[in-house]
């Protein structure tokens, strides 16, 4: 069962992909029910869970990094010295995902779903880090990020008197994308119906 669900964890090969298998990791380790060692306090685990637990996120880990772990000896002191090794929620990496946050664009993606996605992502992390951000911001960052195009459908969203999160608007440009291949004035005319 287990080598079923382990090709979808991402070989965590450092700082750069340590959130996604985190994630990932962590979900696996739910699906088999190990989660706990992970979570518990060493000395409440029975010894065979922990070796297996310790074993299956060794797999999940690029041969590259196993100098940093060869001396580790559960599966918690192994979760916690990645952690401590490849999670970078200092100051630096805050501003450096702030910045880039600010700065997506719609016209700089490949597509809506790209840029919904890139966003979206890119707002997760920033809040991993500890940065507190608003469902608000994020939906008002989804909108500030399109063209001029756009601004009848803003319009739109503004009144109408919905809430303005990331899921509405997400859901909004996604329909969008899929419904009308980026057309701006279809999809203010789209949004007017759906609300009337």
């Amino acid at each position: 069962m287990s080598t079923n669900y382990i090709v979808n964890v991402p070989k965590l090969k450092g700082r750069e992909n340590y959130t996604e298998w985190c994630f990932a990791a962590e979900n696996f380790l739910i699906l088999e029910n190990m989660e706990h060692c992970i979570k518990s306090v060493a000395g409440k685990i029975e010894a065979a869970d922990d070796a297996r637990t310790k074993a299956k996120l060794i797999l999940t880990i690029d041969s590259s990094l196993y100098v940093h772990i060869k001396d580790v000896k559960t599966s918690l002191e192994l979760w916690n010295k990645l952690k401590a090794l490849f999670d970078d929620s200092g100051f630096t990496r805050r501003i450096s995902l702030l910045r880039n946050l600010i700065s997506i664009r719609l016209e700089n993606c490949s597509s809506m779903t790209s840029y919904v996605t890139q966003l979206v992502e890119t707002g997760q992390k920033l809040s991993g880090t500890g940065f507190q951000i608003s469902d608000e911001w994020i939906g008002c960052l989804l909108l500030a990020g399109l063209s001029e195009k756009y601004s009848p459908m803003i319009m739109a969203i503004e009144h109408s008197g919905i809430a303005i999160t990331t899921d509405a608007i997400k859901s909004k440009l996604m329909d969008l994308d899929e419904n009308q291949d980026g057309d701006a004035n279809a999809a203010f005319a789209s949004f007017r119906k759906n609300k009337m």
